[in-house]
């Protein structure tokens, strides 16, 4: 019982501390918004806002001398054909889908976001290192530690990886109410899938490719995404239901 209460402080104060700590990393380029001149140097201090997370976890298992354990446990399963399928289909889907929103509206979202070949590989590069990163914390780290059952666990997650995101949605790309509530959404959504992937494969680099293919196809607007990816979620449950397997107590 002591141990669970040990390990409940333990989080509490790693989400404080991440929360803060990365709040700090967009305060110079707050402060420059409203029209303090602040050093040039300071403002890189918003590059290291995705680090934060995996920093302070990486910390934390140092000081519990337990660091080589999770990392062992994040990499542990296989990446079977399943597991890859799993990616591709979440690739294609979100690839189908920004087509059909191109063609509804008569745009092209792919050539507006990737203007060359160049863009796109530099993107596709960026995004999957700061997925890896992100999932060494959200996914390799907390969701590891939570003493919920798997789904509770997976929701509470993802509602604290949305806020987190919060302050960088605010100041970086300067959202409003209205699409904050629809990103927190997406993010949530994003988080069942691969927590309940992580859940199955074990395997941290699978899960940030994932989460990288939601960033770099999941293109048409935010209202949009969330609907193809709640139908598929809803879709994947009930064939899941379907198929009689028993994996989540929920």
């Amino acid at each position: 019982m002591m141990a669970r209460y040990t390990n409940k402080l333990k989080l509490t104060l790693w989400v404080s501390a991440v929360y803060v700590l990365s709040f700090i990393c967009y305060v110079p380029t707050l402060l420059e918004q409203n029209g303090i001149i602040i050093p040039n140097g300071l403002l890189y201090l918003k590059y290291l806002y995705v680090c934060i997370p995996a920093m302070a976890a990486i910390f934390l298992l140092i000081c519990e001398k337990n660091i080589k354990v999770y990392f062992t446990q994040m990499f542990s399963g296989k990446i079977t054909i399943k597991y890859i399928l799993t990616g591709i289909i979440s690739m294609a889907v979100g690839i189908f889908g920004s087509y059909c929103y191109s063609f509804i509206v008569k745009t092209d979202v792919f050539k507006n976001t990737y203007s060359t070949v160049i863009s796109l590989l530099t993107s596709c590069i960026y995004l999957l290192i700061t997925a890896f990163v992100e999932e060494i914390a959200w996914r390799g780290f907390l969701l590891e530690r939570l003493p919920f059952k798997k789904i509770k666990s997976v929701l509470f997650v993802g509602a604290v990886w949305a806020v987190w995101h919060i302050p960088m949605w605010i100041i970086r790309n300067s959202l409003g109410m209205e699409h904050i509530v629809c990103f927190c959404i997406w993010t949530l959504l994003v988080s069942v899938v691969l927590g309940i992937t992580y859940y199955q494969c074990r395997n941290i680099l699978l899960i940030a490719i994932m989460h990288a293919a939601f960033n770099i196809c999941y293109l048409a607007p935010i209202q949009y995404n969330i609907v193809v990816l709640a139908t598929i979620i809803f879709v994947g449950t009930l064939l899941y239901k379907k198929s009689g397997e028993k994996f989540f107590t929920w």
